[in-house]
């Protein structure tokens, strides 16, 4: 979840599509001629959070933001005609031309990662995860481990809340801010909290030792969506990750932290080798 109270600047579609009787859309937030990078949002974000990240690498690449059903206010209704994966494909289709980095956020970052693992997946130059829930192969799937996760998921929604805030934040009654993040916490509701800890748990079985895609892996130190034993089971089990973990940063810090995030982009996109980007039988207009 990330910050989607504040509306820096309102963005035309560029293109659109029903999918599962839900509409996927295309933002255009820079728009030069360089590399296509394509951002997915996480559960209960949007297109908007990634404007900052965006102004930071308007210079050098073309950066589209997809807006997708797990969208801020959402029924979580989506899962019953696909994985988040096939969502994004179905989005990915709408692109004129290859792409040549993704980066996901939260929900998004799995939803990337899921693509990756895929047989058919895109020949990207890289991947960026920010923020992802990962579960290792060897982690249970059970009652633990959906508590654990919902504790991770208020985190994520408080941390959302609080940048979302800004100024407001300051001071706060520690009790009112509990209170917030219970009443988001509450419209989702416990069907769509275990809608997302469903997909949590499905990373388990994600084939990540056979990505070939160049995957850079950033968390909060802090963030329990993906706890330091996590972060090494990822490297250990994903040759093709380079895991950190950033002391200072949030769940929502391509949010907070977009410079040190649009640098850490270049830095690693320095040492990996570009790819065609070509998504079987994509075809689109944004």
């Amino acid at each position: 979840m990330a910050s989607e109270r504040t509306r820096p600047q309102d963005v035309p579609e560029a293109a659109a599509r029903e999918m599962g009787g839900r509409r996927v859309g295309v933002r255009v937030l820079a728009d030069c001629t360089g590399p296509l990078v394509v951002a997915v949002h996480g559960a209960e974000g949007g297109w908007r959070e990634w404007q900052p990240l965006a102004a930071e690498l308007a210079d050098d690449y073309r950066m589209v933001a997809l807006d997708l059903p797990w969208r801020a206010g959402n029924d979580y209704g989506w899962g019953a005609a696909g994985t988040p994966g096939a969502w994004l494909r179905g989005a990915l289709a709408l692109l004129d031309g290859p792409v040549h980095s993704l980066l996901g956020h939260s929900l998004g970052a799995n939803v990337v990662l899921e693509l990756v693992c895929g047989p058919d997946a895109p020949d990207l130059a890289m991947a960026m995860l920010l923020a992802p829930f990962y579960r290792p192969a060897e982690d249970a799937v059970n009652a633990a481990l959906e508590q654990e996760f919902n504790t991770a998921f208020r985190f994520a929604v408080a941390d959302g809340i609080r940048i979302s805030l800004a100024a407001l934040y300051d001071g706060m009654d520690e009790a009112l801010f509990a209170s917030i993040v219970d009443t988001a916490l509450d419209r989702i509701g416990p069907a769509g909290i275990h809608s997302l800890y469903l997909r949590f748990a499905a990373t388990g079985a994600f084939p990540v030792s056979t990505v070939r895609t160049p995957t850079r892996v950033l968390v909060g130190a802090s963030d329990p969506a993906l706890v330091a034993r996590r972060c090494t089971a990822l490297s250990l089990a994903m040759p093709a990750a380079t895991v950190s973990r950033r002391p200072g940063y949030g769940h929502c810090f391509h949010v907070s932290h977009a410079v040190e995030v649009a640098t850490d982009f270049t830095e690693f996109l320095a040492g990996a080798s570009a790819g065609s980007g070509i998504l079987a039988g994509s075809q689109g207009s944004a």
